[in-house]
């Protein structure tokens, strides 16, 4: 059920984005996120074991919360990733000592996608 009329759709700036092709991608790229955690990480993680990603959203200028809303479902994949990675303490170092946005390519999971957020202007964070 499309709980937006036609007559509100035209207020809603994410309808276009929702009826475009890359929605089956955004379903293509989660599921293959989950394929890639083994079943013991999955059973190992917590939620709090996710709480990085954020944190990299910010050092690469991402709005975290913006990311959630246009991309939610890749999100949830994007955590679970981040729930199981194996490199978080190579992370939070970078986190700490503010060179993540330099490094995290050589070792983040979610490279591919954060870059592509992080070229995506209505996702990046405005200071001021």
């Amino acid at each position: 059920m499309d709980v937006l009329t036609e007559d509100n759709r035209a207020g809603d700036r994410y309808a276009d984005w929702r009826d475009a092709a890359h929605f089956e991608g955004e379903e293509a790229a989660l599921l293959a996120f989950l394929q890639r955690i083994a079943e013991e990480d999955i059973a190992t993680a917590e939620p709090r074991d996710a709480s990085e990603m954020s944190e990299m959203m910010k050092a690469l200028n991402i709005d975290p919360v913006e990311a959630e809303f246009q991309y939610r479902r890749l999100y949830y994949g994007m955590q679970a990733n981040c729930a199981g990675c194996r490199a978080k303490e190579r992370c939070r170092n970078d986190l700490a000592c503010c060179t993540a946005d330099r490094h995290f390519r050589e070792y983040c999971e979610n490279a591919e996608i954060l870059s592509e957020m992080r070229a995506d202007p209505d996702l990046l964070r405005f200071e001021g």
